[in-house]
């Protein structure tokens, strides 16, 4: 009876140390992954998460009459609204357009002007 025990614990140790062997690499592995590198420059990071918050989306219902109408003209026939964005620091719109495949953003003062 001994001897059983004594080879069913024998048995169970091995397997255990089997499967901690097999569970090892992984967690090394994710020890090695990468990390995404800190921008280097914190003032060039900086604008981009100012435009962030400086530009909220939109839906195109909620755009001025004057921009819509803007849309309306000639050299947009055929262009369908994909987003619209209220840009908050200049009070003006800036709308991506799309064509098929072909895609382009146009900025719109409120009034309905088309910006540089």
């Amino acid at each position: 009876m001994k001897k059983l025990m004594f080879a069913s614990l024998a048995l169970l140790g091995s397997v255990a140390l089997a499967n901690a062997q097999e569970a090892t690499p992984q967690e090394s592995n994710k020890a090695t992954e990468a990390v995404a590198p800190a921008p280097a420059d914190p003032a060039t990071a900086a604008p981009a998460a100012a435009d962030q918050d400086d530009k909220a989306k939109i839906k195109s219902e909620e755009l001025p009459e004057a921009v819509k109408k803007s849309l309306e003209g000639q050299e947009y026939r055929g262009w369908l609204i994909d987003a619209a964005y209220h840009v908050k620091s200049t009070d003006s719109y800036e709308v991506q357009l799309k064509n098929g495949a072909e895609t382009k953003t146009v900025k719109f003062s409120k009034d309905g002007k088309v910006e540089g």
